[in-house]
């Protein structure tokens, strides 16, 4: 990935394993976004409300001095966006009528929804109860408090400062497209859209490649190894590479996956080793040698070309 970024903007924000698991970067505005209202509110609510999640967890009252000092520490390090939806309301039946009071009245009982606290606890358990945070299938794992009380704060502290929205992917590529934006992009990958508990079809694969390829930034994609995603996005580079396929019955298994791109990752990749690898340290000179360039524009894609008249935005 490309280091002189100044806004880092992830479209299909997911369990945001990217954003949480990386480093903060200084001067760099961070953005999740995700079309999943639960994942949002949960999010959210992770956020901004973690006493009352706690609470409808079944978490509270505490049994322990030892689990309080752990919840204490969490606290610490929380800070509370005060919710002032409801007044808001008020003020709005005060001043509006009619069309424009209704379209107020919209948005703010939008916003609200951001705090459902019971929404967010029960699609927390369900996702916790599935094989691998499928939703749709059952494969119980138990929530231990502590490891629960880790997880919020690690995941709370990560996102202080991190807008949190609720959009579609192209609505979000729109809102923070800048010539110094990396745009991350992790869909549904390719015939396996049902494991997702939204709607995902042949158009959206197609919009997902208008809206990277279109943009003034930097857009990394993350798919499946497929002729039509291949075929889709041949007017940008692909990588290919193969990992462990967790999902599957069989050992050893393994999963082909691309990452396409809208400039040249070459250049990124021999000045920038340690970024190779998503997941943690990589054996550098092993990473490399997984990754695989089998498709390079016939012609500079449209970041390229812009960077041509723009030349202090170039990466390297």
């Amino acid at each position: 990935m490309p280091r002189r970024i100044k806004r880092y903007a992830e479209h299909f924000g997911g369990s945001g394993a990217l954003l949480l698991g990386g480093p903060r970067r200084r001067g760099v505005v961070e953005v999740y976004n995700d079309a999943n209202g639960d994942l949002v509110n949960l999010f959210t609510c992770v956020k901004c409300r973690p006493l009352a999640l706690l609470r409808e967890l079944d978490f509270l009252p505490l049994h322990s001095e030892q689990d309080f000092l752990c919840l204490r520490g969490l606290m610490e390090h929380i800070l509370t966006e005060p919710d002032f939806s409801y007044s808001e309301m008020e003020i709005a039946r005060e001043f509006f009528a009619g069309q424009q009071l209704a379209e107020l009245m919209a948005i703010l009982r939008r916003r609200t929804e951001l705090f459902d606290v019971r929404r967010a606890a029960a699609f927390y358990i369900v996702n916790r109860s599935s094989f691998n945070g499928t939703m749709n299938s059952f494969g119980a794992k138990p929530v231990y408090f502590r490891r629960f009380l880790d997880d919020i704060e690690r995941a709370a502290y990560r996102l202080e400062g991190v807008p949190i929205l609720h959009r579609d992917f192209a609505d979000s590529v729109k809102l923070n497209d800048t010539p110094d934006t990396l745009h991350y992009f992790d869909p549904p990958y390719y015939e396996a859209e049902g494991m997702y508990p939204l709607p995902f079809g042949l158009r959206d694969h197609v919009r997902v490649h208008e809206a990277a390829q279109m943009t003034f930034g930097y857009s990394v994609i993350s798919y499946n190894y497929h002729d039509f995603i291949c075929d889709l996005f041949s007017d940008m580079y692909i990588l290919k590479f193969e990992r462990n396929n967790e999902m599957a019955q069989k050992k050893g298994a393994k999963y082909a996956e691309v990452i396409i791109t809208n400039y040249d990752p070459r250049p990124v990749m021999e000045h920038n080793q340690a970024q190779i690898s998503m997941f943690g340290p990589p054996d550098l000179e092993q990473e490399k040698a997984k990754l695989l360039l089998i498709n390079k524009p016939s012609r500079p894609t449209r970041h390229e070309e812009l960077a041509i008249w723009t030349p202090n935005k170039i990466m390297i």
